[in-house]
């Protein structure tokens, strides 16, 4: 029996006129697809997005795997799909600068500010601390002034404005082979597209989730899975600027432990401290 209402909740990389029309047709074809009606809900902040979960005020949640693993409003969760770009479920994070900037290098950060997306997110924030550790940084005391903006977009905003020397965000590069050509990124999309150096490149990331709350995964099963690949081939420009999917499939659970795994030995390195935000 179909759902009376599916409430779909997510912190879109850049909240503008453009994501606002895109998210309309995806919501559309989902609506047809799903044989019920579809409602998106959009956050600010990814805390408030999995306190809406908690509460029950959103079905499904689009989220970064570190929000989904570690956030305790979530920790009841279903998994029910997984983003591929380029033929892979992994993306990069990138530490950026502007290109007129005289940073050439990570080490050259010492003192400088940077601009974070949250403390939940794999590419804004948990995975390049860890790449910067991995260079022999301490993420700890490398900077000077530390920011949360809580969207990529805000990031790039920060940045671009003079307010951070440096921003962490999203990087998809061809293959999944962060040694070949970068094909998209949180400062690159159809509007945005702004010229800057990249310093650091983390370590694979798993990709962005389509999380259920318990009775949604119940009256869902797998139809999201096979709705969402639908609007992938009906829509893909709308899935690809503002989910950055090209297709779905289920998420690799071991996979998803793994990065579980590495979140809670870069906590207890002290590299990263994951807390909700009041």
């Amino acid at each position: 029996m179909p759902v009376s209402r599916i409430a779909i909740g997510l912190v879109p990389v850049w909240d503008d006129p453009t994501t606002s029309m895109q998210l309309e047709h995806v919501r559309r074809l989902l609506e047809q697809l799903l044989e019920t009606r579809v409602l998106f809900i959009r956050y600010r902040k990814p805390e408030a997005l999995a306190h809406a979960f908690e509460d029950g005020e959103v079905d499904l949640a689009w989220t970064s795997p570190i929000l989904a693993l570690t956030h305790p409003s979530m920790g009841r969760g279903v998994p029910l799909a997984s983003a591929v770009r380029q033929g892979a479920t992994h993306y990069h994070s990138v530490l950026f600068v502007s290109s007129d900037s005289s940073l050439k290098s990570a080490t050259a950060l010492q003192g400088c500010s940077v601009a974070w997306v949250a403390p939940t997110s794999a590419s804004g924030y948990v995975f390049p601390r860890v790449a910067l550790a991995s260079q022999g940084l301490d993420p700890q005391t490398l900077f000077k002034t530390e920011i949360f903006c809580f969207s990529h977009g805000a990031v790039v905003d920060a940045v671009l404005s003079g307010q951070a020397d440096v921003g962490a965000s999203f990087a998809v590069f061809e293959d999944g082979d962060a040694t070949k050509p970068l094909l998209r990124a949180g400062f690159q999309d159809t509007e945005h597209d702004i010229a800057v150096r990249i310093l650091v490149v983390s370590a694979p990331i798993p990709s962005d989730l389509w999380l259920a709350t318990r009775p949604a995964h119940q009256q869902l099963g797998d139809r999201l899975l096979r709705s969402l690949e639908e609007v992938c081939k009906q829509a893909p420009n709308a899935m690809m600027s503002v989910f950055g999917a090209e297709m779905y499939v289920a998420p690799d659970v071991k996979r998803l432990e793994h990065l579980r795994e590495n979140v809670e030995h870069a906590q207890s390195l002290e590299l990263i401290s994951i807390e909700e935000d009041e």
